[in-house]
């Protein structure tokens, strides 16, 4: 019960984050880096890891673009454990330049068994 009522709250779960070795590209560009993910303070089984390409527009209505990656996993994550994974990902030839009505972020969740997530989300910036 506790566990649960921690989770909720977000102490002493999981993390992620999408460490990438550069912000800014052009259409067409190569995005590399690595998912980095910590443990929290208990053990948990990673299911998948999803990452997405998401246009935030004028409206504030975020924009499905396309589905970046999907790794099926069945790793465990003790308590304080941290493990990196290679991520790249190429940019689309059509895709616009960012500007003040449209910004690009990368959306990253990781799915721990009884479907807990936790997400992160990287803004990219694309210019011509």
């Amino acid at each position: 019960m506790i566990n649960k009522l921690l989770s909720c709250l977000k102490i002493g779960t999981p993390r992620v984050d999408l460490v990438l070795h550069s912000y800014s590209f052009k259409p067409g560009d190569r995005v590399k880096g690595h998912f980095k993910l910590d443990g929290g303070w208990m053990t948990y089984e990673i299911k998948r890891v999803e990452c997405d390409l998401i246009m935030a527009n004028s409206e504030d209505r975020p924009v499905f673009i396309e589905p970046v990656t999907t790794l099926l996993t069945s790793q465990v994550m003790k308590p304080s454990d941290s493990k990196e994974i290679p991520f790249h990902y190429q940019i689309p030839s059509n895709a616009l330049p960012s500007s003040e009505g449209a910004s690009y972020r990368l959306q990253t969740r990781v799915v721990f068994e009884d479907n807990y997530k936790t997400f992160d989300h990287d803004e990219l910036f694309i210019t011509t």
